[in-house]
């Protein structure tokens, strides 16, 4: 049973500093299971604004705290029972701060740096320590042991001590450079490793950012030897271990990517020596069933993972004290993992431990009282120093590890020869290829992949057990060079289908797409060969199975593949849209930030499998009638209608902006209105001026860095106002007296947006519709869907004008043929304007539509920088 404990309630006091505070900065109550208590300690907020991210314990019974923004702070808290108020702050007078970890080990404090390297304050990312070198208790000296290139939200974050009491590990978020030079267990052959091409996130977040993403290393005490231990994270804060001595962490997905195939729950994983978990950016990302990346323990939902803390010395029940406790910044949620050993590794089962609205949980830490202490804030939010504890009697000491099984004496074994050019290794290994446990397959292929690829590859390519032989082309397919090809390709279709498990013919895929993007395609006899051998069971009634046939099926331009994906669609929208892990609305509510996305979801839910469909086939070419054409392109209307993250529809317009490239212009022309509102458009383009170019394709993260850095200095008014008609805004849109109306004017648009705002509406128009401005969308009797805008109804007909650069092009429609009418959610304006225009030219363009097609506005005269009035508010 869980009780709501409000701090008042509870008979506890809250300090001076926290009374101070306003109605709305009060601290949030808790709720917790029956037999913990908490209070609140102290918040900093009250004291100097500082928002606390990271916690430590010293030897000496204090903490040691940082502020995301600043500086080094030392608590030595009130014993649990007596008053909250006698706990003791103080600023440290040590040149450093702004620490996203802190760990005391070896008389020292180890301090992770996350700041900018050209910031104009604090020391700039890395790892340092602070040590008292005369006893006074006061930190006199810091070392630099290693320099961190990455800063800010995803960069380094924690450090902690190893299970040998001698090494110390860090974790660093996906943009951070890897930590070189280093020794690596992961053999560094990482890729993005897709047989399609990927979509990478239209807002532009993470769109530059390759492989292999977050990271964790292992250091000594000095830093001076680095090992590379683990890779594929997206941005996971903290790590921990357990009793036993494993490693966890907490990773996360990106929210704005909610509604999409890829997107994965927020998880917790089992971290491994040598491993790796797959991220990879926008649709790159592997799902947790590929081969060559592990799977979670468990899978909560949707979150913004922080801090992670072994039970281990908690002075709590003995349930809690073999799991670990995971924070969640964005729904104010603390979880309890409890680990249960399951072959090599574990199987995790995650229960809310507490929580509070509003909670931002940063990060938390055992102190010697064996309480829970946690912080909340982050991004300058209202920080409060908790401390949780139990009142029941525990048993002293920490808890024995568990007899654990042979299979993880085995993973661990073969652990050993990562890292390591041992000639032993291939044999010690070889045999475990096919071992029933996942983690122990994968330890063994490790191994083996950090030996010279001619002392295994004769024997991966004549192996005879057909499991052994698929991940044998795995490691084959990652280290060999192509002239191994067509072999590797051989010994793959020996294997026959229906001698393997379901997971074992997903690993095969896997292993036919790794040798394809590695190695490359298949050529001639071979290539058909392959295709009919992978062709006969498709579609089937797995979906599974279906998405990764479908996609190497898809990159082989299989016969007939269209038809077949647009057959398997059609079954899936039959069968509506699929269950997606979400929160709660309980728990959802608790996010301002999230929330509101995942109940809309939940209420209009985008069918993820119909998404994996329409994407793969976006870039099959060939086999297509003109009928395929249609019911693909008319998918898209009722997809734009579901809800999602924040980039759910620029991914869906960019699927949709993809497949219509690959069109003929006799296409184009027969699905007028359904691809393209304005496909003809050649005449208009003969008489306008052309870009400079040379363009490019712009993600959205590319064109705010280049706004932020581009639009400090005078503009360019004659190339902004040339550009401004090449680009077709003038087609459509007035600037002063001069335009097209069938869009808004936008001579006034610099004194209502941001310049932010402006950008977003030009590379991506579908995401907000006027209904001023919309097209109509017409579905007919026969299931035909037409798009345009309305000019007229007369005698009962509908006018429809389907060219906005050609306002004479009308199209007739019977009105008793018409069964539902909407307003479009694609907009008759076109994306990826901006793809055709240089630097200069975006910026030109940016700043004219800021003006308002001003000569004299400051955008050209460098008066405060070319802002809108949004912008300068």
């Amino acid at each position: 049973m869980r009780n709501a404990v409000v701090v008042l309630a509870a008979g506890l006091l809250l300090p001076v500093a926290c009374q101070r505070l306003g109605s709305d900065t009060r601290p949030a109550a808790l709720v917790l299971p029956d037999g913990f208590r908490y209070e609140v300690l102290y918040s900093p907020m009250a004291e100097d604004s500082s928002s606390w991210v990271s916690l430590a314990a010293d030897d000496k019974g204090r903490l040691i705290a940082s502020d995301q923004y600043g500086a080094l702070y030392r608590v030595k808290p009130a014993p649990i029972g007596t008053d909250p108020e006698d706990t003791h702050v103080e600023k440290l007078d040590i040149d450093i701060g702004r620490a996203q970890g802190l760990l005391w080990a070896f008389g020292s404090l180890y301090i992770v740096v996350n700041n900018a390297e050209d910031a104009a304050e604090g020391r700039r990312s890395g790892l340092y320590r602070a040590t008292d070198t005369d006893g006074d208790d006061h930190f006199d000296t810091i070392d630099s042991l290693r320099s961190f290139d990455g800063w800010g939200e995803h960069g380094p974050h924690s450090i902690v001590l190893g299970p040998d009491s001698s090494s110390l590990y860090i974790i660093a978020g996906n943009h951070t450079e890897l930590p070189g030079p280093f020794r690596s267990l992961v053999p560094p052959v990482w890729q993005e490793d897709q047989v399609q091409p990927v979509l990478r996130d239209p807002r532009g977040h993470a769109a530059d950012r390759p492989a292999p993403g977050g990271w964790i290393a292992r250091t000594d005490r000095d830093g001076e030897v680095w090992e590379l231990y683990s890779v594929g994270f997206r941005n996971a804060y903290d790590i921990a271990f357990n009793v036993e001595g494993d490693l966890f962490t907490f990773d996360s997905d990106m929210e704005w990517d909610l509604g999409m195939p890829w997107y994965r729950p927020v998880r917790v994983v089992h971290v491994t020596s040598g491993s790796e978990f797959g991220w990879r950016t926008g649709s790159g990302k592997w799902p947790a069933y590929y081969p060559d990346n592990l799977p979670s323990v468990v899978d909560i939902g949707q979150g913004s993972p922080t801090g992670v803390v072994s039970g281990a010395h908690a002075r709590f029940p003995a349930r809690y004290r073999r799991g670990v406790f995971v924070l969640d910044w964005s729904f104010g949620t603390i979880y309890w993992v409890d680990l249960h050993p399951s072959g090599s590794t574990y199987a995790g089962e995650a229960e809310e431990f507490l929580s509070g609205v509003p909670l931002p949980v940063t990060d938390g830490v055992i102190g010697s009282d064996g309480a829970l202490y946690f912080a909340t804030g982050g991004r300058r939010l209202h920080s409060f120093l908790y401390r949780v504890w139990y009142e029941g009697a525990v048993a002293p000491g920490l808890p024995a590890p568990r007899r654990m099984s042979a299979q993880h004496t085995l993973r661990r074994s073969l652990e050993a020869y990562h890292g390591e050019a041992d000639p032993a290794a291939v044999e010690a290994a070889w045999p475990h290829l096919s071992h029933a446990d996942r983690f122990v397959r994968w330890a063994a292929r490790i191994a083996i992949e950090h030996q010279p690829v001619a002392m295994w590859a004769d024997r991966a390519l004549s192996e005879q057990d057909p499991r052994r032989r698929i991940y044998a082309m795995i490691a084959l397919a990652r280290h060999g060079g192509a002239e191994y090809r067509d072999a590797a390709f051989g010994a793959l279709m020996s294997i026959e289908e229906q001698d393997l498990s379901r997971a074992q013919q997903l690993d095969l895929f896997r292993a036919y797409g790794l040798v394809i993007t590695r190695m490359g395609m298949p050529e001639g006899e071979q290539k058909l060969l392959i295709t009919q051998k992978l062709a006969g069971g498709y579609p089937e009634a797995d979906i599974t199975i279906n998405r990764e046939r479908g996609r190497l099926l898809a990159a082989l331009e299989a016969p007939g593949i269209a038809g077949l994906m647009l057959e398997h669609l059609g079954a899936l929208m039959a069968r509506g849209a699929q269950k997606t892990l979400l929160l709660d609305d309980e728990v959802a509510e608790r996010s301002e930030q999230y929330g509101g996305a995942i109940t809309d979801m939940r209420a209009n839910m985008p069918s993820v499998q119909e998404i994996d469909v329409v994407m793969t086939l976006r870039n099959v070419r060939t086999g297509w009638t003109i009928e395929d054409r249609r019911a693909y392109f008319q998918w898209f209307y009722d997809a734009l209608r579901k809800s999602g993250g924040r980039s759910y529809v620029g991914f869906i317009e960019d699927m949709r902006a993809d497949a219509a490239e690959h069109l003929t212009e006799e296409e184009k022309e027969l699905l007028s209105g359904l691809v393209d509102a304005f496909s003809d458009r050649s005449s208009l383009l003969a008489t306008l001026p052309q870009p400079e170019g040379p363009g490019q394709s712009w993600n959205r993260q590319e064109l705010f860095e280049l706004m932020n850095e581009g639009l400090d200095k005078p503009r360019d008014f004659a190339r902004g106002e040339r550009t401004y008609a090449g680009a077709l805004c003038q087609a459509c849109h007035r600037m002063g007296v001069a335009g097209g109306s069938i869009g808004q004017d936008l001579t006034t648009v610099g004194t209502r947006f941001g310049r932010g705002e402006i950008l977003e509406a030009i590379d991506s128009p579908s995401d907000a519709v006027s209904d001023q401005y919309a097209a109509a969308l017409l579905e007919l009797e026969d299931g035909t869907i037409i798009t345009g805008r309305i000019v007229g109804e007369e005698d009962g007909v509908i006018l429809l004008n389907q060219n906005p650069y050609d306002s004479d092009q009308v199209v007739t429609v019977a009105e008793h043929t018409v069964v539902r009418r909407a307003l479009s959610p694609v907009s008759i304006m076109p994306p990826r304007l901006l793809n055709r225009l240089n630097g200069d030219e975006v910026l030109d363009l940016i700043a004219y539509l800021i003006a308002g097609g001003d000569a004299e506005h400051k955008c050209y005269t460098g008066e405060k920088g070319c802002n809108t009035r949004e912008d300068d508010d």
